[in-house]
């Protein structure tokens, strides 16, 4: 089973790999086009079809429905425009290829979701779920997940059943909970954590006493965590020797995928191991992204995406400054590898103390890497890993990584806009909200 489930995984990353240039069900506000619809059953019959959302609510005003992709064509499915109904009806879209969520889906009701798809949907642009009743029903490739509205909806819910499949039912904002004293989530996480395309802003930490600090204190090797976004975090970890701190998650035995910290600073004033998405990764971490200020002691392995960092990376990249005190591993990326790394760049300012490894990349590295660049510029530093170069590190000019997708991203998992994330490369599937 657990390799029945790798296998889905891969297949998913992999289709998020492919640019969609054939055939496409759109969900949008065109005409519909190209389906037969008896009841609340609905099939393209073309593999250019357009179901219409103003037809679709109309639909779901009277009936369970079904939305089926052509599987002759491999057919897409695609929702490019808002999508939202109050009825209490369920929704099943179903594709045997994938299914791009582009635009947000708001089940105003209590109803349903059923996303039919192998590994379940990518998100890109807008795309989200959102559930306004926790008492609705969501189910992703046949996997039924519960939903959670808050940071202590999580905790508690983590706490009742580690190893239960959950879901982000909308944004939400930590504020309101003040400064957290312990980890939220200190119970070792064992399941599946569905972001929706949803963001935790604001949430701020201020542990003095545990060794793992973050929203998770720790994930187990089959958990996933995966398409969720944290922005604006503030994490101290204070008074605690060798600790592992990050923006999600601080010590990571499982797979990430999708998920970003945008804003905030991850911070400790003794040894520890400091990265703006993990602390600490023994996992896998796909198609992730941080842009946080990360801040380390003396003997520190701190990154602007991972301190320390073993299994596979792949996807990846951060924008954040990275410092730390002496005797410490300080990379923009990962500051201390141990990991297969490739397909990854950083632009953040590093800086170390005496006698402290410093990269605009690797801080250390202890195998090979890959297709891995930095900024030369804005990273203060020439060299990609502590005093050398190696190779499949590469050190761009700001202009350089600014004017194309640099060699080794492929067209599709990778995408790039003036407009978007400063004109440097962002995550086609993980996009800047």
């Amino acid at each position: 089973m657990r390799k029945l489930k790798a296998a889905i995984l891969s297949a998913a990353i992999l289709a998020a790999s492919v640019p969609a240039a054939h055939a496409t069900l759109q969900i949008s506000d065109k005409s519909t086009k190209n389906m037969s619809c008896s009841a609340g059953e609905c099939s393209a019959i073309d593999a250019d079809a357009v179901m219409n959302v103003n037809d679709l609510v109309a639909l779901l005003n009277q009936f369970d429905v079904h939305v089926v992709a052509d599987p002759a064509s491999s057919q897409d499915i695609a929702v490019v425009s808002p999508l939202a109904w109050a009825a209490p009806h369920a929704l099943a879209l179903e594709s045997d290829d994938v299914i791009y969520l582009r635009n947000t889906i708001t089940v105003q009701g209590q109803a349903g979701l059923d996303l039919r798809v192998a590994g379940g949907p990518i998100f890109q642009k807008k795309g989200a779920v959102h559930f306004w009743d926790t008492a609705s029903h969501l189910t992703i490739d046949g996997q039924d997940f519960r939903l959670v509205n808050s940071v202590a909806g999580l905790a508690a819910a983590v706490a009742a059943h580690p190893g239960a499949s959950l879901a982000l039912a909308n944004d939400y904002d930590a504020k309101a909970d003040g400064q957290y004293k312990s980890v939220p989530v200190s119970t070792p996480f064992a399941g599946t954590f569905e972001g929706l395309g949803n963001t935790i802003s604001n949430f701020s930490i201020w542990d003095t006493a545990e060794n793992n600090i973050a929203l998770f204190a720790s994930i187990k090797g089959k958990a996933v965590i995966r398409n969720l976004g944290m922005a604006k975090v503030n994490v101290l970890a204070e008074n605690t020797f060798n600790n592992a701190a990050g923006g999600l998650v601080a010590y990571n035995a499982g797979t990430i995928l999708n998920c970003r910290v945008d804003g905030g600073t991850v911070r400790t004033d003794f040894a520890g191991t400091l990265g703006g998405l993990v602390g600490i990764t023994y996992g896998h971490i796909y198609r992730s992204w941080a842009n946080v200020s990360v801040e380390g002691a003396q003997s520190a392995e701190v990154g602007g995406l991972v301190g320390n960092a073993h299994g596979q990376v792949q996807n990846v990249y951060a924008l954040g400054r990275v410092i730390a005190g002496d005797q410490s591993d300080v990379g923009g990326l990962i500051g201390y590898n141990f990991a297969h790394v490739r397909d990854g760049y950083s632009t953040g300012q590093v800086s170390g103390g005496q006698n402290a490894r410093v990269g605009g990349s690797l801080g250390t590295t202890q195998l090979p890497v890959h297709d891995l660049y930095w900024d030369t510029e804005t990273s203060g530093t020439t060299f990609g890993v502590a005093g050398t170069n190696i190779d499949g590190v590469t050190g761009m000019t700001t202009a350089e990584l600014q004017a194309g997708l640099p060699p080794g991203f492929l067209n599709g998992s990778w995408s790039q806009s003036a407009k978007v994330n400063q004109g440097f490369p962002y995550l086609a599937a993980n996009p800047p909200r």
